[in-house]
Parts: C-alpha cells; structure tokens; sequence
C-alpha cells in the first residue's frame, strides 16, 4: 500500500478483533515485582506479576489481577505488594488468597503450579488468576 493510499485512508465500520484467550489453568512460570510504570517513574506501591503458560498461546501472558468471592460479591484485585509490620504479606490479601488456593507459603512456591482463571468481569474480558 503507498503512502499517498494510507493517508487516504478512511475509518470504517468494523472494530479490530480483541485478543484475548479463554478462561483456562494455566501454569506459573515465573512473577516479575513492577517497580516502576510505564513511564519509568518508581511506584509508590510495587505490583506483582505472574507469567502463566496458558494452552492457547505460545508465548506466557501476564496476569496481575486475582478474582475472589468476599461475602456475596466477586472482586478482582491487583497483586499489590504490600506488607505487615513484620514484613510479610497482609493476611486476605490478593496475593494471600492465591497462596492459599495453591497451597503455598511463598510466592517462589508457585513456581510450576497449576491455577485456573477467570474473565474479570462482563466488562472487561481480561483474565485474572481465580482464588475461588
């Protein structure tokens, strides 16, 4: 296509197809602590990430939300690292409630583990580890 052709170009009536992959179990194969943004700036609070193999694709997808029933509502939640006074993770944390499901005590411990996940929400297609 040339130059003079793009330019011309008009918007059409179409959207581009999302990618997105189906809820499935996935595996952990690694979690990376995000420090800073996207902008380079440090973050106040560091986000954890799992990278998941997931059947559908051939490179890992990053998760950094959890989904999890508190009472009668289900919430999805980013992996937040934050800390008690002694320095381990708040207890009913996000991050808490995947160890728990995966049977962990340590986030290093989920490496290899199997977990299934879920859509966020009818709004948003994104998947999120499922702690319930």
């Amino acid at each position: 296509m040339e130059t003079k052709e793009i330019l011309n170009k008009k918007v059409g009536n179409t959207e581009q197809p999302r990618s997105t992959v189906s809820p499935a179990k996935v595996k952990i194969a690694s979690v990376v602590i995000k420090e800073k943004n996207k902008d380079g700036v440090a973050m106040k609070t560091p986000l954890l990430q799992f990278f998941v193999k997931h059947p559908e694709k051939e490179e890992l997808i990053v998760l950094s939300k959890v989904k999890f029933i508190d009472g009668d509502k289900a919430i999805a939640q980013g992996f937040w690292v934050q800390t008690d006074e002694d320095g381990n993770f708040y207890k009913g944390s996000a991050i808490d409630r995947v160890l728990t499901v995966l049977g962990c005590k340590t986030i290093e411990e989920t490496y290899g583990k199997e977990i299934d996940t879920v859509t966020e929400s009818k709004d948003s297609p994104y998947l999120c580890l499922k702690a319930y």
